[in-house]
């Protein structure tokens, strides 16, 4: 239970995140990305398949692209997808290696 209610307060992060205004805390770049999705597959793999959480921790980085192509100050860009699709990979493989290390 812990871990879906940590998960679900980051991906409240990614939400606030996403929407923000540039001035107003709303940042971008790869950096972010990262972090934020990467993070989000390791937490979702904690509680779920680790192919179910790639799948579902991207799918919710498409839905902020699509939330941002809604607001006005943001804008959606196909690079994002990519860099969420890259970042997930990042934290599946992270999540390989420390699940590997405590067999």
């Amino acid at each position: 239970m812990r871990w879906r209610l940590l998960t679900a307060a980051w991906m409240l992060a990614i939400l606030v995140g996403s929407l923000l205004p540039p001035g107003l805390g709303g940042r971008g770049g790869p950096g972010w990305h990262l972090l934020g999705y990467g993070v989000l597959v390791v937490l979702m793999a904690t509680w779920q398949p680790p192919l179910a959480s790639a799948s579902l921790a991207w799918a919710y980085g498409a839905l902020m692209e699509g939330l941002q192509w809604l607001v006005r100050y943001r804008d959606a860009q196909v690079e994002d997808l990519v860099a969420n699709a890259a970042a997930v990979v990042v934290g599946l493989l992270i999540w390989a290696v420390v699940m590997r290390r405590r067999r």
